[in-house]
């Protein structure tokens, strides 16, 4: 069992080293791409929310009538 893991790990390089010679293009990920995606996408959300927070922004904006009993 020992001797079988770095056997693979060599045998994936080998392949690696010879599909990049060849020039032939890597294969895709889907289930990486998504969660890849998926990463960016909830990175953008956190920014946004954050930016929002610090810019005194984050709260609703209060109606008219609302302004008008707090002065």
């Amino acid at each position: 069992m020992t001797a079988l893991v770095p056997l693979v790990g060599i045998i994936s390089i080998v392949r690696g080293r010879r599909r990049r010679k060849r020039g032939l293009p890597e294969p895709v990920d889907e289930s990486f791409e998504q969660r890849k995606a998926a990463t960016r996408e909830s990175e953008r959300r956190m920014k946004a929310y954050l930016a929002q927070r610090h810019s005194d922004g984050y709260e609703a904006v209060q109606s008219q009538g609302e302004q008008e009993t707090m002065r």
